[in-house]
Parts: structure tokens; sequence; C-alpha cells
């Protein structure tokens, strides 16, 4: 009797630590399951009839294509895009049908389905203003007429916003995008590098996001990379995707639009996933920064190579892609994901390189109201906590110029950095 006891008190604890053990492995799916499962929500941004969050990106080129995204609740079944030369007469619009998609968040007790539309508009003129609204024609329903502006067919000077996550605090993130845009109203884009929501499964989480950037993006295209936070442990970000429409010319060894790049003006941006294998980007990565001849060359990625804390660097980052940001003379890298601010020298081969225009500059932030600690970095040449910020890039021409700023939410200048060519 002892003995059969004493095996079966073994083989409880040899279950229990095989459990244990299995779901330390898989506690993230675990997690995510629950509360996707039990736990309800409620969005403070309900969908109407009436089409909101209105978006501009690009999946094609900049200077000919506009991509236009927006939603509405389920009664809405049609979309369309009516749009106009600025200076041309209303009744001269063409018209775009979008393409519509359901996208349900079960867990939402108030708005658990919406829908949400994407045209593409083709065939543009570049450096051009054009007017447009969306909305539907069986229902008669359409936005408020916005405006944006394609890009030029060569090289001008132009400036764009680079800004670190959102994710936390997006009510104050809406601040500052909106408090950005008053006194930059001539940007040309948004670069967001990553977590711009906290949990990227949560709509609830993008209808505060979207609510935060009103007036804004339906103005200026937003370019995203994406962030772990909205991947939200999933194999793929499946509501970041939804919610953009972006090109399709990135590596091939991960799903389209996680990857991308395209040219503005006299310059080069390249967009990559940190979320995911970063040799298997290498190629793809290098091919387009060898083809590329633009004057100014900018990457953005969420994960840092150079984190504000040692323990946080990503070694794969620096192995696989840094090499070749040097080689191919990319001049910064954009990232977030480490909730501080930390602007590097120009880093070349692991060190600091003469000036600006040898190496690459690295630089983190954030936008949001999430923040970690830092310490000192070898590498930092700027570098603060505690601070929301947005930076402002401006490209001049005749001389070829970089103007790079750093400002709080209150147009406060932080950091200023200039490279000449």
């Amino acid at each position: 009797m002892m003995r059969r006891k004493a095996v079966l008190i073994l083989c409880a604890v040899v279950v229990l630590t095989a459990g244990y053990i299995v779901f330390q492995q898989y506690k993230g799916r675990v997690y995510s399951w629950y509360a996707d499962t039990y736990i309800t929500r409620v969005t403070p941004y309900p969908a109407s009839a009436h089409p909101d969050q209105i978006c501009l990106t690009w999946a094609n080129d900049p200077r000919t294509s506009q991509a236009v995204q927006w939603r509405t609740d389920v009664s809405v079944m049609d979309g369309w895009v009516a749009f106009r030369e600025k200076e041309g007469a209303e009744e001269q619009a063409s018209v775009v049908e979008a393409r519509a998609s359901r996208i349900e968040d079960r867990m939402l007790e108030n708005d658990p389905v919406v829908h949400r539309f994407t045209a593409y508009l083709e065939g543009l003129l570049p450096g051009t203003t054009y007017l447009y609204r969306v909305g539907s024609r069986e229902k008669d329903i359409w936005s408020e007429w916005s405006e944006f502006r394609t890009a030029p067919d060569g090289a001008e000077p132009f400036e764009f916003f680079y800004l670190g996550d959102p994710q936390i605090g997006l009510d104050f993130w809406g601040e500052l995008l909106r408090s950005a845009y008053v006194r930059h109203p001539d940007a040309a884009f948004h670069v967001i590098a990553g977590d711009l929501v906290n949990k990227g499964s949560y709509r609830n989480e993008w209808d505060v996001f979207f609510a935060g950037a009103q007036g804004v993006f339906d103005r200026t295209p937003i370019v995203p990379t994406p962030g772990n936070h909205d991947y939200d442990k999933r194999e793929t970000p499946g509501m970041y995707l939804d919610m953009f429409a972006l090109p399709q010319n990135g590596s091939k060894n991960i799903p389209p639009e996680l990857s991308y790049s395209f040219e503005y003006g006299n310059a080069f941006f390249v967009s990559l996933d940190s979320n995911r294998s970063p040799g298997a980007q290498a190629e793809w990565l290098e091919k387009q920064l060898a083809d590329s001849r633009a004057t100014w060359k900018f990457v953005t990625y969420h994960h840092p190579a150079f984190s504000p804390k040692a323990n946080r660097d990503n070694p794969e980052i620096r192995r696989h892609w840094t090499p070749l940001f040097e080689r191919y003379g990319v001049d910064m890298a954009l990232e977030g994901h480490d909730h501080a601010y930390m602007r590097t020298f120009p880093m070349k081969d692991g060190k600091r390189a003469d000036t600006p225009g040898e190496g690459t500059v690295h630089v983190v932030s954030v936008s949001g109201t999430k923040y970690y600690a830092l310490e000192p970095r070898d590498c930092a040449e700027v570098a603060f906590a505690n601070t929301s910020t947005y930076q402002v890039i401006a490209i001049t021409t005749n001389p070829d110029r970089l103007t790079y700023r750093a400002y709080d939410k209150d147009g406060v200048i932080l950091d200023e950095l200039v490279i000449q060519k």
C-alpha cells in the first residue's frame, strides 16, 4: 500500500511539474486566450453610419498614389472616395470604390463588429494638392472635404515627423500629436516606430488611437512599423494589418506589409519588422539600400540596436542590420520600444564615427506616457528619461542638409542635430 501511494505521489509530482513547464512556455498564449475569452470591454468611440477614423497611408508610389482608410458601423455596406485637384470644381471630382472588410472584436460589449474601408487613388500628379471626401453612395452620408498633397517628382525641401511608442496614455499622445501638427502643418508624413497601442488585438485601443489622431492622419499620412504590442502575442499583428494599407514590396521571408520601402523626394525609407528574424530580412534590406541613389537614407523598426539600457540591446539587429546601414550610408535609424530618449553619436563598427555623415545615428524615443529608466551608455550623445517627445526631421536642398529636432509637447526643443552633405 505504501509503495502504491509513493508511486501515485511521484506521478502527481511529475504531472504537476510537466504542467508547470508547459504553462511557463506558453503562458503568454494562455493569458492572451484567457483575456480574450473572459474579459469584456467597452469602446469609448463606437462606430456609426458616419465615416470616421479617416487615415492616409501609401501602398504604392507616394508621387502618384494615395491610400485612404476609414470605418463605419455595419449598416453601411458600400464605400467611396470622391477626389479632385484643389483648384478644380466639385463637379469635376472623380469617384473610386473602396474595398470593405469586417473587423470583429467579440469581447466589445457595445460595438463588437465594424466595417473598415480601403480605397486606392492612382494616376495622381506629383507635387499636387487634392481635396477628397469619403462615404456611402447608398446612404448618401459623406465626410467633410479634407486634403492631401502628393510627393514631389524630384528633390524638394520637406520635413516629416518621427515618433516613438504611443502605446500607453493615448489621450495625452493625441494632444502631443495635434500640437505637433499645429506647429508643423506642412510636414509630409508621420513615421511611428511601433507599439501604436498596448494590446494590438483590442479594437477599443485602436479606437482611442484614431480618436487621438482625428484631424491629423486624414491630412498627413502615417508610416507605421509593427511593435511587439501590436502583435499582442499573436503570430501576426492582425488588427494592425487591418488598419493600414501599406506597400507590399518587402522581404518575401516575412508576411506582406510588415516590411516595405519607398522614396519621398531625395530620401529613401525602409521599414523593418524587428519582431521577426533580422537575418531573414537582411538580404532584402541590403538590396534596397544598395539600389537606392537617394541623398538621404532612413530606416525604422521597433527594437533598438543600441538601447538606453545595456541589457536591452538587440545583438541580432547589430549583427545583421547595422553593418548594412553603415556600408550603404543610412543616415538615421528611428526606433522605439525602450520608452526613454536617447540619440547616439554617429555609429560605425560599434564605435563613434568622426562625423555624422560617416556613420548612422540611432534614436530611441517615446511619445506616450509609459516611461523606462535609462543608464549611462558610451554610445549616447543625448539621453533623458520620463519625457514624451516628437521629432521633426527637415531636409533641404542646395545645400543638402538634414536638421533633426526633438520637441516636448509644448514645442520646447530638447535636442538638435544637423548633418551636412
